[in-house]
């Protein structure tokens, strides 16, 4: 096997593991960004409550018991996607691909058993494992070296660059939204 083909395939193990180092640490900010959500809404919502409570405002009082739904809701739900064991998976998944690209730094160019064994492996880790999205490999090749961001980069800035936009403006909607909730129940 050419030392072309191996380096192609450290190429792909690279990338693979990197993106999944990517998605665990994505996947634990969404846990953390989301558990500060939850006490923040719960605290917001309490507040709220308070001050229907003393102005005896019954619109507040319907927004209150609003967010108190909705939160509720929103904690089931997001308390079942798992974020965590997710991550812990992929972390799991990663520290394999890594064991792979060790291997394959000590492979002879001859060794096209060990070679095919490694490729096998890789399968097998693809095969096992629940694939990143599209943006952590995005911010890999973000993150990445000259030498592998050539040529990829120009393809993919613009889907990297909208995808962190988009994300902030959620979080920005997320944190400002219950604020919202309370001009527009006062104006209307």
């Amino acid at each position: 096997m050419s030392r072309d083909k191996i380096k192609n395939l450290q190429d792909q193990i690279w990338a693979t593991r990197v993106s999944r180092i990517n998605a665990e640490t994505r996947l634990i900010k969404k846990e953390s960004f989301f558990q500060g959500i939850n006490i923040y809404y719960s605290c917001f919502t309490i507040i709220v409550s308070i001050f229907s409570l003393i102005n005896k405002d019954d619109k507040l009082s319907l927004l209150t018991l609003l967010m108190t739904i909705s939160l509720l809701i929103a904690i089931l739900y997001l308390n079942g996607q798992k974020f965590l064991n997710n991550a812990k998976e992929y972390k799991k998944n990663y520290t394999e691909l890594h064991k792979l690209q060790l291997q394959l730094e000590h492979v002879s160019d001859g060794d096209a058993k060990l070679i095919k064994e490694i490729e096998d492996s890789y399968c097998k880790l693809l095969n096992n494992s629940e694939n990143h999205i599209s943006y952590d490999y995005y911010c890999t090749v973000y993150q990445s070296n000259d030498y592998y961001k050539i040529g990829r980069w120009k393809n993919i800035r613009f889907k990297y660059y909208w995808g962190s936009v988009w994300r902030f403006m959620i979080k920005f909607m997320i944190i400002i939204l219950p604020f919202l909730l309370l001009v527009v129940s006062e104006v209307v």
